[in-house]
């Protein structure tokens, strides 16, 4: 869908349709109360992983991007979904699939005349606040007279005075650490053990 970047549905999973294939048409709403509570559950577990998995909350974007869904109109259409937004207030939110999946982020175009360009900018920590949220981009920096030479570590970055305020690398690796996936996962047998509890079966 147009509003949406990355979604994780709960749906066509043999066991629990073969529950639902058995059940009276009049457990729609029942049924539904407990996709909708499993998607809850397994979208406070996502994000949880903001907290014990290693994925800091810098704007907190991500995190507000996070939705879940029950959608359908009879027992065999139900969908419960968890998902992230493409925008927050009309801020657009694009890497949710690269926190989930993982991935390199590789440098395309960037800094291209610096020898072994093109970069990435990776800001330092003195170009962060506490929370990491970088506090001024490479183009203010070089407004206010910045320049780029190798540290004494040999690597290239984005200097303010004497201070480097921006890293330059050819590539960045990100862990999978969102765990939409697995979330959702662990919601399959909490499900079918509430449908049974409720139906007796």
């Amino acid at each position: 869908m147009a509003d949406e970047i990355l979604r994780v549905e709960v749906k066509n999973l043999a066991e629990i349709n073969n529950y639902l294939s058995d059940l009276p048409s009049v457990a729609f709403k029942d049924v539904k109360q407990v996709f909708s509570q499993a998607v809850t559950d397994a979208d406070a577990k996502t994000k949880m992983s903001f907290v014990t998995g290693g994925l800091k909350s810098r704007t907190g974007m991500l995190w507000r991007s996070l939705r879940t869904s029950v959608t359908g109109i009879s027992l065999n259409s139900l969908r419960a979904s968890i998902y992230s937004a493409s925008n927050v207030s009309g801020t657009p939110v694009r890497y949710a699939v690269l926190h989930e999946y993982g991935g390199t982020v590789r440098a395309i175009d960037k800094y291209r005349n610096v020898p072994g360009g093109p970069y990435l900018n990776i800001p330092t920590s003195a170009n962060k606040t506490p929370v990491g949220v970088m506090k001024k981009s490479a183009r203010m920096l070089f407004n206010e007279g910045a320049y780029i030479k190798k540290s004494k570590a040999g690597n290239w970055g984005v200097f303010l005075g004497s201070q480097m305020m921006m890293l330059l690398r050819k590539e960045v690796t990100i862990p999978a650490r969102l765990g939409m996936r697995d979330a959702a996962d662990e919601q399959f047998p909490t499900i079918l053990s509430k449908i049974a509890d409720l139906f007796g079966k």
